[in-house]
């Protein structure tokens, strides 16, 4: 099949999104990209090949999404046919105008040139542009003052494929029934570098209890009967929360070993993009959903799109508030 750059011989000015780690923070970049290309006039290119979900040429995004020609009102190029070697040059941040960046963008360290991405998120903040043709954003672009609204828009207009939407119904009707229900994220890194949220895990048993009394504020608004989903990257996180806190239901999916690291770390992602996906996509029907480390973007997604009580907040810092506002490290609870 011909590459769907081609298409578009027009175009001219493209904003690249691309990332090589978990979903989330492919989101927090799409939604960071997208924002970019709206307020520039862009097409917006989404390269998720040759990464840890999909080893090889494949292009995540369409294993997980079905791709239109736009995406909430911006115009989308995507697919395992991609071929980001036509994009056109001059191309920024300067480091992509190497020899061979664009046509292999996988290439690319993740995160190997944090000021350009300072200056990428402050640009998407102020609505600013840059003169090159194409612009990469290969980076978490996340800051605290990204207006909730537009990655409302962004993630809300993203449609699962029907298999991935299938088997989100499927576990609900199932093992959900139609009581209000809490979703619970526990990202625990299972040994792996989970950088900053590293202090959320200093005890393992402070976790679990900070995750407890959650739960517990949460029933008492949705019901002392409430099911907690719980979606977690460790075996040993699903054991000791379901011991601890009566009423916690998990996805069945196959876990690393202890301490061997993340569920999206290489070796072991390509097999498990879907139990991932649908967990997120699962959160994101829950009645409350709480997010611990409060930071974390595997829970973004839910945090945005879920249907919430009152008014939407103007930026999403409010997502990751602590809701025991006595400990820092406290849970972000969301109803």
């Amino acid at each position: 099949m011909p590459d769907p750059l081609s298409a578009y011989p027009d175009a001219g000015r493209y904003a690249l999104s691309l990332r090589k780690t978990g979903l989330g923070d492919r989101l927090v970049c799409l939604c960071a990209a997208w924002r970019f290309a709206r307020l520039s006039a862009r097409t917006l290119v989404v390269d998720w090949r040759h990464a840890r979900y999909a080893p090889g040429a494949g292009n995540l995004f369409t294993r997980c999404f079905d791709a239109g020609p736009t995406l909430a009102g911006v115009p989308l190029i995507t697919g395992d046919e991609l071929d980001t070697a036509n994009l056109p040059r001059p191309a920024y941040p300067l480091a992509w105008e190497q020899p061979g960046m664009l046509a292999m963008p996988w290439l690319m360290p993740t995160d190997s040139y944090p000021e350009e991405g300072d200056k990428a998120v402050a640009a998407i903040l102020a609505g600013t542009d840059f003169p090159a043709a194409t612009v990469a954003f290969h980076a978490c672009l996340s800051s605290e003052h990204f207006p909730f609204a537009d990655a409302h828009a962004c993630l809300e207009a993203l449609r699962p494929l029907p298999a991935i939407a299938a088997a989100v119904e499927d576990f609900r009707r199932t093992q959900l029934r139609q009581a209000p229900v809490i979703g619970l994220h526990m990202r625990h890194g299972n040994g792996g570098d989970i950088m900053g949220h590293a202090p959320s895990w200093h005890s393992f048993d402070a976790a679990l209890q900070r995750c407890r009394r959650a739960v517990e504020a949460a029933r008492a608004r949705l019901g002392h009967e409430a099911p907690v989903l719980l979606c977690t990257d460790s075996v040993e996180v699903e054991t000791a929360f379901r011991a601890l806190v009566p009423g916690v239901i998990c996805r069945p999916k196959t876990y690393r070993p202890p301490a061997s690291g993340e569920l999206h770390a290489p070796g072991a992602a390509a097999s498990g993009f879907e139990d991932a996906l649908v967990e997120m996509l699962l959160l994101a029907r829950c009645d409350a959903l709480i997010r611990y480390p409060a930071g974390s973007f595997f829970s973004f997604y839910a945090a945005i799109t879920k249907a919430r009580q009152g008014a939407a907040p103007a930026t999403v810092a409010a997502l990751q508030q602590p809701f025991d506002r006595a400990d820092p490290l406290s849970p972000a609870l969301l109803v």
